[in-house]
C-alpha cells in the first residue's frame, strides 16, 4: 500500500535532478558528497498524513526542477542505486521520493541558467508564480521578470500577487529573505506585478 501521497513506483533509470546547497545540506552542516550513495535521515513513510512526513529525498525531472531553485545554488544529476526504489508522488509538479541517491555533475545556478531551466519547464500556473518569486529571492531577477512577462496577465495577476505574498511570508520564517539583495529583488518583482494590476 503506497499511501495517499504516492502514485506508483517509478523507473529508476529515468533522468532525475536535485537542487542542493553547496554550503550545507543538513542542519548540522554536513554536505552531500558527489558520486557516492547518500542515505536519507528519514525512511519513506507511506502512512504519512501530511507531505512533510513523507521522508526520503525529494527529487524531480528536468521539466519540473525550475520550481526547486529556492532549495540551493547547484543543480545535480541524480542516479538511484540498484538496491533502492523510487516513487512518483501525486503532485502535479513532478515530485519523486527515494531513500538513497547518487549525485553527480554539479552545475552552479546563475541567472542565465535559471532562465534556461524556465524555458525547459512545464509547471502549473501557481507553481510558476512561486518559482518566479523564488528566483527573485535567489537574486535571479532577470529570470523572475521574464516569468512575470510571459506568465502573468491582467486575468491572473491577483493570484500571482497572492502567491508572492504567501511564498515570501513562509520564506521569511525560514530566513531566506533577510538579506538586502533578496529584499531588493522581491520589491522589483512586486512593483512589476502591481503595475500589471493597476493597468487593468
Amino acid at each position: 500500500m503506497l499511501g495517499k501521497f504516492f502514485e506508483c513506483e517509478a523507473d529508476k533509470n529515468n533522468k532525475y535532478y536535485r537542487v542542493i546547497h553547496t554550503i550545507k545540506e543538513y542542519s548540522d552542516g554536513r554536505r552531500f558528497p558527489m558520486n557516492e550513495i547518500v542515505v536519507s535521515d528519514k525512511k519513506i513513510n507511506f502512512n504519512a498524513t501530511v507531505q512533510s512526513e513523507m521522508g526520503g529525498f525529494c527529487i524531480s525531472t528536468y521539466e519540473y526542477i525550475f520550481r526547486w531553485l529556492i532549495r540551493g545554488d547547484t543543480l545535480c544529476e541524480v542516479k538511484i542505486p540498484e538496491d533502492c526504489k523510487i516513487y512518483k508522488t501525486i503532485s502535479k509538479n513532478g515530485i519523486y521520493i527515494a531513500e538513497k541517491m547518487i549525485l553527480s555533475n554539479p552545475k552552479k545556478i546563475d541567472d542565465d541558467f535559471a532562465t534556461e531551466l524556465y524555458f525547459n519547464s512545464n509547471l502549473v500556473e501557481e507553481s510558476y508564480f512561486q518559482a518566479m518569486t523564488a528566483c527573485a529571492i535567489c537574486g535571479y531577477i532577470s529570470t523572475a521578470l521574464k516569468v512575470c512577462e510571459e506568465q502573468v496577465n491582467k486575468e491572473n495577476v491577483n493570484i500571482a500577487i497572492a502567491e508572492l505574498e504567501s511564498f515570501c511570508k513562509r520564506r521569511k520564517g525560514e530566513n531566506d529573505i533577510n538579506h538586502f539583495l533578496a529584499i531588493k529583488s522581491v520589491n522589483i518583482l512586486y512593483n512589476k506585478l502591481k503595475q500589471i494590476q493597476n493597468n487593468k
